[in-house]
This record gives structure tokens, sequence and C-alpha cells, in this order.
């Protein structure tokens, strides 16, 4: 062919057609921007479910319907969001598991805050405080200790850690005990009549509001203590000048 020269019977059609693999090209990558646009759009309409939501939902399903019941649909349903915000939050439901447990290891603080007592004064304030503090239910659920205590049934690492979480409390009260005035080996088996006691009183679900339960609670204290030994403590603490605080039936 000559340089110039067109041959006649090659008519060209200006603009020149796009090839097909463009076409399909074109079109692949308008919808991929569409997917991305949409992604984008929605990840701003989805709630932002935090951690400690999905914590608190499985809280509340472990304690209403027991460990079987706490699965990733339930409780994104329960949310009322999709089950992909769990992944942000939580590798699997295995973790979710730990974590409730270890949630529970935290909160479950049938023992309140507080140093151990000292002498027979302190110990007496202790004793109050804790039945208080059982009778209150504000910082300690029984609900959720005897959720723990079920799912340790079937889950040997949660029966270790309820072990464990038996041993700190009976620890901590017989401490209370040895400070009221109790040898150690007696302060022992006091600490695990009352331990054993109050936790066999969940378990069994007696129903009692909290006004009944602070009326009966001075004997309940002089049976589970001792009157002798909450005699001494009392007579101790007059010869020391300690006030303690007021006695559970004055509330």
């Amino acid at each position: 062919m000559v340089a110039g020269y067109w041959p006649s019977h090659m008519s060209v059609k200006w603009p020149l057609p796009e090839p097909a693999c463009w076409r399909s090209t074109s079109a692949l990558i308008q919808r991929s921007n569409q997917t991305v646009l949409y992604a984008l759009a929605m990840a701003n309409l989805v709630p932002k479910i935090p951690a400690s939501a999905w914590l608190a939902a499985a809280r509340d399903m472990l304690v209403e319907e027991g460990i079987a019941a706490v699965k990733v649909d339930r409780l994104a349903q329960r949310l009322g969001v999709t089950r992909g915000g769990f992944y942000h939050h939580f590798q699997d439901h295995a973790d979710l598991l730990a974590r409730l447990l270890a949630h529970w290891e935290a909160e479950a603080r049938f023992i309140p805050p507080g140093r151990a007592p000292r002498n027979p004064a302190e110990a007496l304030a202790a004793i109050d405080t804790q039945v208080r503090h059982l009778i209150a239910e504000r910082d300690y659920d029984p609900r959720f200790d005897m959720a723990v205590r079920a799912w340790a049934q079937a889950d040997a690492k949660v029966a270790a850690a309820v072990e464990r979480m038996d041993r700190r409390r009976i620890a901590a009260l017989t401490r209370v005990f040895v400070a009221l005035g109790c040898e150690r080996p007696e302060a022992a088996i006091r600490s695990r009549v009352l331990y054993f006691h109050q936790i066999g009183y969940y378990a069994i679900g007696v129903k009692a509001t909290a006004a009944a339960r602070l009326r009966a609670a001075d004997r309940y204290v002089r049976i589970l203590c001792g009157e002798d030994h909450l005699e001494r403590a009392r007579a101790w603490a007059r010869r020391h000048a300690i006030d303690t605080r007021r006695s559970v039936r004055s509330a």
C-alpha cells in the first residue's frame, strides 16, 4: 500500500467502535464502583454496637436461657443488627465466651470492696457491710452468679474459674471471722457455712423482699457468726472506744 493512499473498497466509519472487551471491562469497573459506594453508604447506616453491648446481651441471654442460647445470630437479633458487626470486636464465638467469663470474674462481687478487717470492731463493720451488700444486690447479681455455675456443669474451664472464685470468697470471709476473734480452724468452718448457706439460698430460689431479708438479718448474723463472738467483739470495741456501724436491724 502506497503511503497516503486508502483503497476505495476499504471504507472506514469514524469514530471507530470500542472493542467488546473494552465495553465489558468498563461495565465491570462501573459495577465495582457502585458496590464500593453502596458498602460505604451502608457502613454509615448500620448502628455502631460496642463490644460492651454484645457482652451485656450475652450476659442477659445466659441468665435468661442458659449457655446454649448464647449464639451470635441470636445476639445480633436481640441488638437489632447484623452479625457482621460482631466480628469487629470478637474473633469468634469462643472469644465471646472467654470474655463473658472474664466479665463475670471481674463483676461478680460477692464480697464488697475494701480492706480486710484487722480487729474485732472492723470485723463487726465488715459483717454489717457484707449483709447489706447481699441484700441490696446493687453491685452483685446472684442471677448472673447462678447462671455461670450452671454453665460450669458443662464446661471444665468455667468450672475451674468458679472453683477459684469460691476459694477467694471463702478466704475473704475467713479473714473476717479471724478478725472477729475466732480461732483459724473455726473461722474456716464458719466462713464455709456462711458462704454455702448464701449460695444455697440463691440456688433454691428463695423469694423474699429486701425488707423481709433485712428484718431477719440480725438472727442470721447471730446464728452464723456466734453470739459469743459478736458480744466479745462489741466489748472489745467499747474498751477501745471504737464506734462500730449501726446494727443491721436498725436500718
